[in-house]
């Protein structure tokens, strides 16, 4: 068996297709996440629907990335608890409609395993069940043709297998198939997929996650493989979108979710309130995201808060209005630069506009912020950001010692916006602990080659596997317990990958992460 988690489901694999348990679950989470991961810039180039903003697969591997890494630190292995954390963390992490819509599909998980020790055949098919009610009850207006009709479709068939006697591993399979089916017919039901040709993104994603649930429970890989489409405009013909797609946390008594909903409704379209324990995820797309964050205030405060451009192109998180302090990604990976942005940090990309320290500072002098903490992913970037520091009276630039992506994305996992002096201690604490190493290919030779560096040190090898196994070897990573590795484009499949760190380092939890940037093909950072 290839698949890189079958070791999880196949200790007891006869027990695993009639019932999971807390750490199977968990399993099969990882399954999940590394197919949304591959799945991502497939899913995010499908994205027509509502807005052609591209951002579909990448909101649903974070949303899944996050209830993933919650379910991991969860306090035990216990169904209960693990999925109760994911549920937890996938509303905070989510996102757009599609990533609100996968943290009910979370939500619904942890409903039906209170109480319980394994999920079986029949708490299968509740589980489907309830995450299309909390899917549908969290849309004002909701349209077939998208998630939601996907996950109807899995209920119906989740619940024909289980009156049919099926175990969990058949039920499924069966799921899965309904849901292929169901993404088949999309362009039926939504004739603006008709119109580019495409499937709905989000039903898409949905069900390769649905598909890597059901390889999971029998040890086998996944069938899906990303769709190869070219991106459809990112319009209609009726000119750019226009407008912001507004993303936050409300403190506010969930019993006011329906009021809420019918406020907010003059102000936009495709609004989604998901959440409880008195914290709700609040999702729109509006011309007037200062009227919605004064709506919102009158319920509640605000946790967290970002306003994105509805456009495939340059998305940059919107300041409302003046901060204290805040975080400052500049990064080439498109999905730190989307995580930054929901962790309540702002983020660049490098650009030929920002390579100049005067232009920097023009840039960074517009920013409503008295202190900024500026993460960097290279150290050029830092060098460039203490020249325009130099240039400018506000704000006051603090370079934090990150010098790759991993460490990026390592420091974004603990941000915590609002902790003042606190948070610049402890990223600083946290990156100077960090060991890591990059590996690219080597573009002066016709026959690949690939290289690891980490400080002076570098080696070259014929294969990515090669080098990670030389580059964790001179970080001593038998010393590390946690391997984070940001993946770009170079890379294909990452099985080989997650072999290889199994086989010599069999302690190591391993946290894969799509970055999609052009370069490098590999950042990896222990802990």
């Amino acid at each position: 068996m290839d698949h890189p988690f079958a070791e999880h489901v196949t200790r007891e694999s006869e027990v695993a297709r009639q019932r999971w348990d807390g750490c199977t679950f968990v399993a099969a989470l990882e399954a999940a996440v590394l197919a949304l991961g591959e799945h991502a810039a497939s899913l995010d180039a499908l994205n027509v629907f509502p807005v052609a903003d591209r951002d579909t697969g990448t909101n649903l591997f974070l949303t899944a990335q996050a209830a993933l890494r919650a379910a991991r630190a969860a306090s035990d292995t216990s169904l209960t608890v693990v999925t109760r954390s994911a549920a937890h963390a996938a509303p905070r992490a989510a996102h757009g409609n599609s990533g609100v819509n996968l943290s009910q599909f979370f939500r619904a998980w942890a409903a039906i395993a209170a109480q319980r020790e394994y999920l079986d055949a029949a708490a299968t098919a509740a589980g489907f069940a309830r995450a299309d009610t909390l899917a549908r009850q969290a849309l004002l207006q909701p349209v077939e043709g998208t998630m939601i009709t996907v996950l109807r479709a899995a209920a119906a068939a989740a619940q024909e297998a289980e009156a049919a006697g099926l175990p969990l591993a058949e039920i499924l399979a069966r799921v899965r198939d309904a849901a292929l089916a169901t993404v088949a017919r999309t362009p039926e039901l939504l004739p603006i997929l008709r119109q580019q040709g495409v499937v709905d993104a989000g039903a898409q994603g949905l069900a390769v996650l649905l598909d890597a649930w059901a390889a999971a429970a029998r040890g086998e890989r996944p069938t899906l493989a990303p769709l190869r489409t070219t991106p459809p405009p990112t319009h209609s013909g009726a000119g750019d979108p226009v407008g912001y797609c507004f993303n936050a946390l409300l403190r506010v008594p969930s019993d006011r979710r329906d009021e809420l909903l019918q406020t907010l409704a003059p102000y936009g379209e495709s609004i989604e309130i998901v959440g409880d324990d008195a914290l709700l995820r609040v999702h729109l797309h509006t011309q007037q995201p200062d009227l919605v964050i004064a709506c919102l205030r009158a319920y509640g405060r605000l946790d967290s808060l970002a306003v994105e451009p509805l456009s495939a192109d340059g998305q940059e998180t919107i300041l409302t209005e003046a901060r204290g302090s805040a975080l400052l990604v500049l990064s080439p990976a498109p999905t730190i630069r989307a995580w930054a942005r929901r962790s309540g940090a702002l983020a660049l990309a490098p650009s030929p506009t920002l390579t100049e320290p005067e232009r920097l500072a023009a840039r960074l002098a517009t920013l409503p912020v008295d202190r900024l903490l500026v993460l960097p992913a290279r150290q050029e970037d830092a060098a460039l950001v203490r020249e325009a520091a130099r240039q400018l009276k506000q704000p006051t630039l603090v370079v934090l010692p990150a010098h790759s992506l991993a460490a990026q994305l390592t420091a974004l996992l603990v941000y915590e916006p609002g902790q003042g002096d606190r948070a610049e201690e402890k990223l600083v604490d946290l990156l100077t602990r960090l060991r890591t190493v990059e590996i690219d290919q080597d573009g002066t030779s016709a026959t690949p080659r690939w290289i690891a560096r980490s400080g002076t040190w570098h080696a070259m090898h014929a294969t990515p596997e090669e080098a990670l196994r030389a580059g964790l070897a001179h970080l001593h990573a038998q010393e590390a317990e946690l391997c984070t590795l940001v993946i770009g484009e170079a890379i294909g499949e990452v099985a080989g990958l997650h072999r290889t760190i199994r086989v010599q380092w069999p302690h190591l939890q391993i946290d894969f992460f799509w970055g999609h940037q052009p370069a490098p093909a590999l950042s990896i950072a222990l802990e």
